[in-house]
């Protein structure tokens, strides 16, 4: 059985506790105000009688509702856990919209598209941002053009780089297309794209269109000539597969 998440299992914790609090709390007073009335009355066989009868059917019913209250909820929330594990992947993805899990264009590391960008500062700047091994490249209006990853460029770089008094340094994006043909037909050929309007299922039906793909792009339109505002990666489709 799976465990609850830690927001529902605090809240049935603090409903439990509530319940035994005002369950105690009422036995007691119960018990205290009943041993007042036999100490008071005169003929105390009688009102031990009357109490009896009195307080047994009270403590009854409100222990039935107290239990009740607490094992109804528990059986909803039974209940529902159990409608959510039965929910397909497929259903769970078509109910998440790509707006709400996406990577956010401002939140992207990104590079504007030139030939002559140097190859060793791209991999500096993404090494320092701690943003994974994946390099998005967008044109001037923002729309998507190439993506690699870091592994890809780290191949190129070094088949680039074989010919002598080649400065590793100074090698460009267009050095390693030149040299590597394969690598700008990768990068521009294994991303998807979507518009802002899709969901994860969309995402992912396009992921799998496309040989090779593990990202995908939204834009504006869903076409390669709109501007992107987020992108979707293989990762975050499998993190939101889980049922």
């Amino acid at each position: 059985m799976k465990t609850k998440d830690p927001d529902v299992r605090e809240e049935s914790s603090h409903r439990w506790t509530l319940a035994l609090i005002v369950t105690v709390i009422s036995i007691a007073g119960i018990g205290v105000m009943a041993a007042f009335v036999i100490i008071c009355s005169v003929d105390k066989d009688k009102a031990a009688q009357l109490v009896m009868s009195a307080v047994l059917p009270l403590l009854a019913a409100w222990v039935g509702t107290v239990l009740a209250y607490y094992y109804s909820s528990e059986s909803l929330e039974a209940a529902t856990r159990s409608v959510k594990d039965l929910m397909t992947v497929e259903e769970k993805l078509k109910s998440i919209p790509v707006g709400s899990v996406m990577i956010k264009v401002g939140d992207m590391l990104y590079f504007t598209y030139s030939d002559t960008l140097n190859i060793m500062e791209i991999l500096n700047k993404l090494e320092v941002s701690k943003k994974g091994d994946r390099l998005p490249f967008l044109g001037d209006g923002k729309q998507p053009m190439f993506i690699f990853h870091q592994s890809a460029l780290d191949n190129a770089l070094v088949k680039s780089s074989t010919s002598p008094g080649t400065d590793i340094n100074k090698i460009t994006l267009l050095d390693l297309f030149t040299k590597v043909p394969a690598l700008k037909e990768l990068g521009e050929k294994t991303f998807g794209v979507v518009n802002k309007d899709a969901t994860l299922a969309i995402a992912q039906a396009e992921m799998r269109r496309i040989e090779n793909c593990q990202d995908v792009f939204v834009t504006e339109t869903g076409r390669k000539d709109s501007a992107v505002v987020g992108w979707i990666t293989n990762n975050i489709i499998e993190q939101n597969s889980k049922v």
